[in-house]
């Protein structure tokens, strides 16, 4: 079936279109609330009320190009998740850039790096740090754009994002050096 037939459906409420749209979309949305959420049941609720408000306010949504109704359900699930993060614990952002020398950071060749390990890294960071890193380097959202969704400034979110950064090249470096630990 046609996505613009499924979106059709899903406007009438049938539940087989439904189900053609949540399991076409599941396996990404997933993936991004869990780069911001970094727990599987949390990410479960978030989807839960994420896609009940898909169906619940499909009916609004207009199709204007292919990627329209992904770009729609992937800003209901970042806003949920950003939500859920929120709600259950408030996350103190600073703007202290600490001192960084990049230079000394490897000494070894980035091409052994596993992509694996590179998002297990990603998952420990603090959660600001994380969802900043997200939201800019993976969803490709402005600082601006991050500072209206978080309620932060701009140069909070550029400084978090420093830090994410420092945090992951520090914690590959370590990687390298020392192995899996």
């Amino acid at each position: 079936m046609e996505i613009k037939e499924v979106i059709k459906h899903c406007k009438t409420g049938n539940q087989v279109a439904q189900g053609i749209l949540f399991n076409t979309h599941y396996k990404q949305m997933y993936n991004l609330s869990m780069r911001i959420l970094a727990n599987h049941h949390d990410v479960e609720d978030v989807l839960i009320v994420s896609f009940t408000k898909v169906f619940d306010n499909i009916k609004k949504f207009e199709y204007r190009e292919e990627n329209s109704l992904n770009k729609w359900i992937k800003t209901i699930v970042i806003n949920e998740s950003i939500r859920y993060v929120n709600a259950r614990n408030k996350i103190k952002y600073d703007d202290d850039l600490p001192e960084f020398e990049m230079n000394t950071m490897f000494d070894s060749n980035l091409s052994d790096i596993d992509i694996e390990q590179v998002y297990s890294i990603i998952e420990t960071l603090p959660a600001g740090y994380r969802m900043v890193f997200n939201l800019y380097a993976i969803e490709g959202y402005s600082h601006k754009e991050i500072s209206d969704l978080l309620n932060i400034t701009e140069n909070t979110s550029k400084s978090q994002l420093r830090k994410a950064r420092i945090n992951i090249i520090e914690k590959i470096s370590k990687t390298m050096k020392y192995g899996n630990s």
